[in-house]
Parts: structure tokens; sequence; C-alpha cells
């Protein structure tokens, strides 16, 4: 068998394998930034409801100004939040839209969340921001007191 054929056979791979690793790397290099309205589809999010409070969870989507579903399920009930930008805009659990069914939720002493990542096209359906909903929320707890 000759060999003299295989060298500049097995150097041209070399050399494409080569070209391959540095357009990749130059492809990761200059990804270009996310532009409002994009959204990352490796972003992973879930939880357990004993371990994160539901409004920490929508804290944390708020702060990374993530869109997209956040499913909570308690048992067999289903609720969930739309977010766009980081701004909820939508929520829904027992029949219940809206400031009263986000009420609900951070009611729930148990359940699962995951967050789902989605291009939101709905408008804004809830005009209150998520902090004076838990600022309600709080107080309607608490009994109306301050402490």
């Amino acid at each position: 068998m000759n060999l003299d054929i295989w060298v500049p056979v097995a150097g041209l791979g070399s050399g494409l394998l080569t070209g391959m690793l540095f357009m990749l790397a130059f492809r990761l290099k200059t990804k270009p930034k996310a532009t409002p309205g994009q959204y990352n589809t490796s972003f992973v999010f879930s939880g357990n409801l004993k371990q994160t409070s539901l409004l920490d969870a929508i804290q944390f989507l708020e702060i990374g100004r993530r869109e997209g579903i956040l499913h909570i399920y308690c048992g067999r009930r289903k609720g969930y939040l739309t977010f766009k930008l980081g701004q909820v805009v939508d929520a829904f659990y027992r029949n219940e839209t809206g400031r009263e069914a986000i009420f609900q939720m951070l009611e729930l002493p148990e359940g699962d969340f995951y967050f789902e990542p989605k291009l939101i096209s709905q408008p804004r359906l809830m005009s209150e921001s998520m902090m004076d909903i838990a600022f309600e929320w709080d107080a309607r707890k608490n009994g109306g007191s301050q402490e």
C-alpha cells in the first residue's frame, strides 16, 4: 500500500478541521446581542414553592427582563403568569384573571413552577405593577396592619 497518497489527504483533513474550528470560534465571538423581542430558548427556570416563593421567582424574571410564561402547578390546578420584557402582562388561576389570580397564586403553600421562554405578542392586560400587587397582597395578608 502506498502511503504517499495519504499524507496530503491527512494534511488537507486537518486543515479543514482547523478552518472549521476557527469559523466556529469566530461565529461564537461575534454572536449578535439580543434585541427586545428576542429570547434565549436555552434558559431553564423551575422550582418548588416550598423552596422558592412565587414572589421571588417573579422578581427574578422581572430583573432578567424575561419573556415567556411562568406555569404554576398545585396538585391538579394550574395557573400562569405571562411576562413581556420582564413585566407581568397577564395572569390566570382558578377562573380568576389579573391581580386576583396573582393573589391566589401567592397564597399557595406548595406547588411547582416552570418558566417557558417564549415570544409574547399579546397586549398588556394588567395595568398594575407587580410591586403594587405585592404590597396590596402583603397588606391583605397582614390584615392591613403595617409593621
